[in-house]
Order: C-alpha cells, then structure tokens, then sequence
C-alpha cells in the first residue's frame, strides 16, 4: 500500500457532500459510500477515512489545504478522473499500480472495466486482491463469475466477505444460491443486508419467504424497497396482496413500475383490472409485454380476448408462450381449438403440458380422448391428476370406466369429487348406481344436484322415486326441469300423472314435447285425447310419429281409425 496521499480540500469536500446526498437516498452509510466511490474513482477505505474526518469534532476536520505541485501518478490519476481525463488516468494510475500501489490497482481496474477492458481490469484486481485489498477481490470474483469461472470465484468472495467487504457478501449469497446451498447463502446475505446492501436484503427476503417467514422477509423487503430497490417492492407488494392489503400493494408496484420493473407493471396491471380500470391495466400490461415479461403478455391477450380482439389476442399469446409461459401457450391453444386449428392448438398444449403445466395436460387430454387415441388421453389425464387436476381426475375417471376398470374409475371419480369437482361427482353417482350402491349413488347425486347439475338432479329424483320418496322425488325433477332439463320435465310429468295431478302432467308433458322429446309428446296426446281434445292430440302424435315414436304412430293410427268411423257412421 502507498504511503498516505494528499488531496485538494475541495474535492474531498465534493466527495463527502456527494456521500451524504446519497445516504438520504439510499438511507444506508455503507451503500452511500460504495456507489460514490465508484463514481469518483476512489478507493472505498479512502473515501470511508473522509467521512468519518469530516463527522469528527472541528479541530480533526479540516482537511490538508496542500495543493500537489508535483502529485504523484495515483493523486494525478485522481484529478484525471475528476476532469474526465480518462486516458491520462490510466496511464498515471497504471504507473502507481507497477509501483506497488494497491489501491491505484484496484482504481485501475475499475476504469478499465468501465472502459470495457475486463481482461486488463481482472489482472490488476488479481494483483491488488493477491496483496490482500478485498475490494479488489469483490471486483475480480464479479469478473469471474461473467467468465463462468466459479470456483475461484467463490473462493475470492468468501475472503473478501471474511473481510468485510458487502458486495463479496452479496455475491457469494447469489453464487451458494445458484448451488442450492440456501442455508448459507441466507448467512452471507444477512451479513451484507445488515451493512445496507439493498439486494441482499431482496435476495434475503425471498429466501425467508420461501420458508414461509412473512414477517421477517416483509421487514427486508420494506427496507430495500424504501432504498429504492424495485424487485424488494415488487416482493414487497405480492405479500401485501396475499394478505389482502392491496392499497400499499398498489402503491409499492406502481412505484417499482415507473423505475421500470416489468413484474411490478404486471402485478399493478392485475389490480387495476380486478377493480374494473381496464385501460390502466391495459397500459401497464402492454409496457410489461413490450418489455418482454411474458406473464405481461400473457394478461395483455386474456384482456384483448376479453374484448373480441382475437387476433392481437393471439399474438400476445404467441409472443408470452414462445417466451415459455405455459399459461399462455394453454390459452393459445384454447384460441386455436376455437378456430378449428386442432393441430397446433396440440403442439402447443403439448409444449405446456410436457412443461408441467396441468391444466393444458388436462386440455391435452380432452383432445386425444376426441380424436380417439384413449391410451395417451389417459396418460395425460393421469398426469394432471396425480398433480391435482381435478378435471383430469373426472376425465381419467370416465376412460377407465369405459374400459371396464370400474374400481380405479371410482377411486379418480371420489378423489375429484370429495376435492369440489361436480362432473366428477355426477359421474360416481352414476358408476355407484350401475354397481348396485344406491345410497352411495343418491349421496354423490345430491351433491352434484345441489351444485346446479340438472342431470344430478333428474338421476336423485329417479332414485328417490324407486325408493318410494315421491314427495322428494317432485322436488328435485321440478328444480332441473324448472332449469330447462327436458328429461326431468318428462319424468316430472310421469310421476305427476300416476299422482293424479293431470293438469300437472299436462304442463311438463308439454314442455319436454315442444323441446323435442317425443315420448312427452305421446304422452301428451295420450291425455289431450282423454280430455276429448282429439285435434291437439292428433298434432302430437303425428308429430311424435314422424320423429319415430312407434308408440305415437300406434296412437295415431287408432285416433284415426275412431275418426273414420264416426264419419261413416
């Protein structure tokens, strides 16, 4: 190391007033510090000395007056830089740095880096980390790691970090992370994070988060956040909404947004659409996607769909999911299958589905089952499943009962259904049924049925009618066929009959009738007839008779005949 320098009065005043501007920004000495060293060129410890002559008491704070008649290469190298002289710098400082001079060496490399020179740079950062200055050896394990040269890396920042030296610190916390060495990357990102490294508190914050310490993570994201970092607020704000305080959340993502931060413009998008402000989202959304943030994308072709703008829709979607977005390559997907392109719409669930995506492998399933390639609908299905796809377990469910292994069918069917799936539901009500279980089946029917499943509810009342419940039996044909399930409205008309309520029989018998159900309408002629309206219920049985109702053309046959002889009579 050189002897101590001597520097003129104004610029180390410059240099401690640019310190002390920083610190209210950053809120943190040591941060201050390290970004106006690096601006100035100084040596941290030089810069560091400064400040803490000019906290001193006054008869310790005047600076050396002295002016450099003839300063020496690292004090003009210094001045160089001071007046943008960046040629003359590197000479003076290269000079002092093949003097022996550490700190020279590491300005040095600090120049050549910002000139681009990063070869030059590591050697003299090598020499000065190999002389002990652990600055140098942050720097140089910040090159190294570029060049992927990771071990060596590593074994620089553990001892600049052993040093005390922040930036090592927080290196090293991102290099063990890289690793999976998560415990100890947490020590070194704490240690950086308590010297005021805004990003080792973020990097911090998401390690404790993971773990599913919230309030620990929010204080370290709060406090990178406030110092201005944007991935901490954005961090910051997905806590916040988890536990339903989206105001601050709100206000955290539109301040990282405005820095810039393509995650936080998506998140504030989100918000502003769940509120109904959909041309803000709109605007935020597009800056994310144009900035390349897939998920932005992505909601920026879900709002334009939304909208009726299929094709931008599509090349949003296009443009998220080729940037491997599952989601968005599962919506194109939906898009295409809507316009008929099965054949991409398959090789972009499949992309999704093999990426681990459940929903689209459940989607992929559907498709395979339709084309009739059961054996791969069933491997997908399963997959979904197994991941906890609930419609995959319904559709996995339906394959195996069709291919007789009603026992696994059940299982998948229950597993979906107990977790909320309605289909699911409805179809072990069925399979239960068909295996001789009515109590099982009326239970599984009923709950499909009281989700709004009309055909659950037509199977309970069936079920309730052979078990003499006639009353409960009404009740549940009326609810589907008041919801437009024409099979209920004929059974409902049925068992209406045989309960002597004819009027009542009339009203359903008409209703499935008129939707087309042709046993309605036979047996709406049937008592049209009975009630000496022969007109009506020749209508009916006609029209029952030319549907292929071999019941109503009997009917009407006889209705026919009766009319003929009367005539003749």
């Amino acid at each position: 190391m050189s002897a101590s320098r001597k520097y003129p009065d104004e610029f180390r005043q410059r240099a401690v007033q640019r310190v002390l501007a920083v610190r209210q920004e950053v809120g943190a000495q040591t941060e201050a510090i390290k970004r106006v060293a690096d601006e100035l060129s100084v040596h941290p410890r030089t810069l560091q000395q400064w400040v803490e002559q000019a906290q001193a008491p006054e008869q310790a704070r005047t600076f050396d007056p002295t002016t450099i008649a003839e300063p020496d290469p690292y004090e003009a190298g210094v001045q160089l830089v001071e007046f943008g002289a960046l040629d003359e710098a590197q000479i003076m400082w290269g000079a002092a740095a093949e003097a022996g001079d550490i700190e020279a060496a590491f300005n040095l490399g600090v120049l050549l880096v910002r000139r681009g020179d990063l070869d030059e740079a590591a050697t003299w950062w090598r020499k000065a980390a190999d002389a002990g200055d652990p600055d140098a050896a942050a720097g140089l394990g910040m090159l190294l790691v570029q060049r992927g040269e990771l071990d060596e890396s590593e074994t620089l920042w553990r001892a600049a970090a052993e040093a005390g030296n922040t930036d090592a610190a927080a290196g090293l916390g991102r290099l063990l992370v890289r690793r999976g060495d998560f415990a100890e990357a947490e020590t070194w990102w704490r240690t950086a994070a308590e010297a005021g490294d805004t990003e080792a508190a973020t990097g911090l914050g998401v390690l404790l988060e993971k773990r599913c310490e919230h309030d620990e993570a929010e204080t370290w994201w709060r406090r990178a956040a406030e110092a201005g970092d944007t991935a901490a607020a954005t961090g910051l704000g997905v806590l916040l909404v988890r536990r339903g305080e989206v105001v601050e959340a709100e206000t955290w993502w539109r301040r990282a947004a405005e820095a810039g931060d393509t995650a936080a413009a998506t998140g504030l998008g989100v918000l502003l659409e769940q509120r109904g402000e959909l041309a803000d989202a709109e605007t935020w959304y597009r800056a994310a996607a144009e900035a390349g943030n897939a998920d932005g994308a992505n909601y920026l072709g879900r709002l334009r769909e939304q909208r009726g703008e299929l094709a931008d829709a599509e090349t949003w979607y296009r443009a998220a999911a080729e940037a491997g977005n599952t989601t968005a390559a599962n919506n194109l997907g939906q898009l295409l299958v809507q316009r008929g392109d099965l054949a991409e719409a398959e090789t972009w669930w499949r992309r999704a589905a093999e990426a681990g995506n459940t929903t689209t492998a459940a989607g992929l399933g559907v498709l395979l089952e339709q084309r009739g390639e059961l054996d791969e609908a069933a491997r997908w299905y399963r997959t979904a499943a197994e991941a906890g796809n609930l419609a995959a377990a319904a559709g996995l469910g339906g394959l195996l009962e069709q291919r007789g292994e009603l026992d696994e069918a059940a299982r998948w069917y229950r597993a979906a259904a107990e977790a909320g799936n309605i289909t699911a539901a409805f179809n072990l009500g069925l399979l239960l049924k068909r295996r001789g279980d009515l109590d099982g089946a009326a239970r599984w029917s009923r709950v499909a049925a009281d989700a709004g499943n009309t055909d659950a509810a037509n199977n309970l009342g069936l079920l309730l009618e052979e078990r003499g419940e006639l009353n409960e039996a009404v009740a549940w044909y009326r609810t589907a066929a008041e919801a437009g399930n024409i099979t209920a409205a004929y059974n409902l008309g049925l068992l209406l009959k045989q309960r002597g309520d004819l009027d009542g029989a009339v009203t359903w018998y008409r209703t499935a009738a008129e939707a087309g159900n042709t046993s309605a309408a036979n047996n709406l002629g049937v008592l049209l007839e009975q009630h000496g309206n022969r007109n009506e219920a020749e209508s009916w049985y006609r029209l029952a008779a030319e549907a292929g109702n071999t019941s109503a053309a009997y009917n009407l046959g006889i209705l026919l005949g009766q009319q003929r002889s009367r005539a003749g009579s």
